[in-house]
């Protein structure tokens, strides 16, 4: 599994970055292959999986979390 998070810096959500980053370790641990997280410049908090976008702050207007992952995503853990 190959995660990536884009976070808005100038928007503050670098702290939620990191919680999210901890949230998902500590729930698929070894099935992790690679997460990075990425600053970006605009508001954005998103979550990828294996290079497809699973939660987008600005489409919803609230900050990924492991229930948005897909159910196929979350038996791995």
């Amino acid at each position: 599994m190959h995660f990536v998070i884009h976070y808005g810096l100038a928007a503050g959500f670098e702290d939620d970055a990191l919680a999210l980053a901890r949230r998902l370790f500590a729930y698929f641990d070894e099935a992790i292959d690679s997460l990075a997280l990425i600053p970006v410049a605009e508001n954005e908090f998103d979550l990828f999986l294996n290079g497809c976008l699973i939660h987008s702050y600005r489409q919803s207007g609230r900050a990924p979390r492991l229930a948005d992952l897909p159910e196929a995503a979350r038996t791995r853990g």
